[in-house]
């Protein structure tokens, strides 16, 4: 396993930005025995690619430092890349950074110039946990033609409405979250079914649309304060017939849980588990 820290400045984000990125490697012996060794970097060969975010207050060594993802990588022939994008819910600020842009343009095709990962859809996904599931998916939405799957642990994926975001805004105005730069001049009143944020408005434009979803994963603790909010989305999916594939189990909003669950996102992708051909 290979781990690589970049420090860069981001032309989306208008700052020196930190990610880091796992790319497995031969593992001793064991890797090379057999008769049919994996490729690990043979020429025309890539990684299928997972972008995997943060959550509140968190930064790009929180699944390091907090689970098992190396391992996993290492295990599934998957890269992973980890950013850092503050608390902004991964969106393009009214008033500040563009996250989003950042995460669906900036950063895949930075990675992919420079790395072995492939650049093709049916190969990169995303996932994350909290807000970062919610970014996920907003992410996946908001550029379907390059993620084919994004996959949310214990999502805030009501936001920008439901009784978590009014709780937060109620009792600690932006402390955490800086809504204003996300929203500007504009209430939550004004953009709760807007679907540039909105999950639920943002799928109905895509299906009206006649566009590709990408693939889409829930998995959340029972006791989890996200748990209602959780089912209320898969509850809206189900009537818009959007499949959406999903697991829980008891746990409450923690690492413990992300930690244990995300093999879950791992087994559900479409993995090879080894390099994929593509043309350099």
């Amino acid at each position: 396993m290979a781990f690589i820290h970049l420090n860069y400045y981001s032309a989306a984000l208008k700052y020196q930005t930190d990610l880091n990125l796992i790319l497995p490697t031969p593992d001793g012996d064991t890797d090379l025995m057999g008769e049919n060794p994996p490729d690990f970097f043979a020429r025309g060969r890539k990684y299928q690619v997972l972008y995997l975010l943060h959550g509140t207050s968190g930064d790009c060594y929180d699944w390091l430092h907090k689970t098992n993802a190396e391992r996993l990588a290492q295990q599934y022939r998957l890269a992973m890349v980890l950013p850092s994008c503050q608390n902004s819910f991964f969106c393009d600020m009214a008033w500040g950074p563009s996250y989003l842009k950042f995460l669906t343009q900036e950063l895949p095709e930075f990675i992919t110039k420079m790395f072995p990962v492939s650049v093709k859809r049916e190969n990169t996904f995303i996932a994350g946990l909290s807000m970062g599931g919610y970014g996920a998916w907003h992410a996946a939405l908001a550029a379907p033609d390059r993620f084919a799957a994004a996959a949310s642990l214990s999502g805030v994926l009501d936001f920008p409405r439901g009784d978590i975001i009014e709780t937060h805004v109620r009792e600690l105005r932006s402390e955490i979250w800086p809504f204003r730069a996300i929203l500007g001049e504009r209430e939550f009143s004004e953009i709760a079914d807007d679907p540039s944020l909105s999950l639920p408005a943002r799928i109905a434009e895509l299906i009206e649309a006649q566009k590709p979803l990408p693939k889409l994963f829930i998995t959340v603790g029972t006791e989890d304060f996200t748990y209602q909010s959780n089912q209320q989305i898969r509850e809206k999916l189900r009537k818009m017939n959007v499949p959406c594939g999903y697991t829980e189990g008891p746990g409450i909003h923690d690492w413990f849980y992300w930690g244990e669950h995300l093999r879950d996102v791992l087994e559900w992708l479409p993995l090879r588990g080894d390099t994929v051909p593509e043309a350099d």
